[in-house]
C-alpha cells in the first residue's frame, strides 16, 4: 500500500466532522490557507457522499472566513467611528469629464449579499479583502454570514464532487 493511499484512508476517517473542520481552518486564517481545503476536500468527497461533504465544509468555511468580518469591527473600535468615513468619495477626475462622487455605502447596501456570494463561491478571490471593509462599514451580520455560507457551500461541492468523480482518474 502507498503513502497516497494510507492519507486518503485517514482523512476518511475524519468523516464528516472532519470536513467541516478543514473547511473552517481553510478559510479562517488571514490571506493565505495554512490547510488548503482545495486539496483535503476532494480527498474526503471522493471517499464519503460528496452532498455532505460540501455542504459541511461550506459551513465551516463560512463560519471561517465570517470571523475576518470581526478583524473589520476590531479595527473600527480601534480606530474609532469618527476618522473613518466610507460614504461618498471623489474618483480622480480622467480626461477632461468631470466625474461624479460614487456613494459606496448604497451600493454595497444593494449589492453587498451578491458580492460576498460571488467572492465566497470563487476559489481565485481572497476573501478577506472583502470582509475587512465590511465590518468596518458595520454590513448587517447575518446578511453577510448567509451569502458567505451558501457561497462557500457551492464551492465546496464543486470540490467534494471533483474528489468523487476525479479522483480515481488521478491514482
Amino acid at each position: 500500500m502507498d503513502l497516497f493511499q494510507i492519507f486518503i484512508e485517514n482523512l476518511a476517517e475524519l468523516g464528516y466532522l472532519g470536513a467541516l473542520f478543514a473547511g473552517f481552518l481553510g478559510s479562517s486564517t488571514l490571506f493565505f490557507s495554512i490547510f488548503p481545503s482545495f486539496v483535503v476536500i476532494p480527498i474526503i468527497g471522493s471517499q464519503l457522499n460528496p452532498v455532505i461533504v460540501g455542504i459541511m465544509a461550506g459551513l465551516g468555511a463560512g463560519v471561517g472566513q465570517f470571523l475576518h468580518y470581526y478583524v473589520g469591527v476590531g479595527g473600527r473600535k480601534l480606530v474609532g467611528k469618527k476618522s473613518i468615513t466610507i460614504g461618498r468619495f471623489k474618483v480622480p477626475q480622467l480626461y477632461s469629464k468631470r466625474i461624479a462622487s460614487i456613494d459606496w455605502e448604497s451600493r454595497i447596501k444593494k449589492y453587498g449579499v451578491a458580492v460576498i456570494f460571488i467572492f465566497a463561491a470563487t476559489p481565485l478571490t481572497p476573501d478577506d479583502i472583502l470582509w475587512i471593509p465590511l465590518g468596518i462599514m458595520g454590513y448587517p451580520k447575518l446578511r453577510a454570514l448567509i451569502a458567505a455560507i451558501l457561497g462557500k457551500i457551492t464551492l465546496n461541492l464543486l470540490y467534494a464532487y471533483t474528489g468523487f468523480f476525479g479522483l480515481e482518474f488521478l491514482m
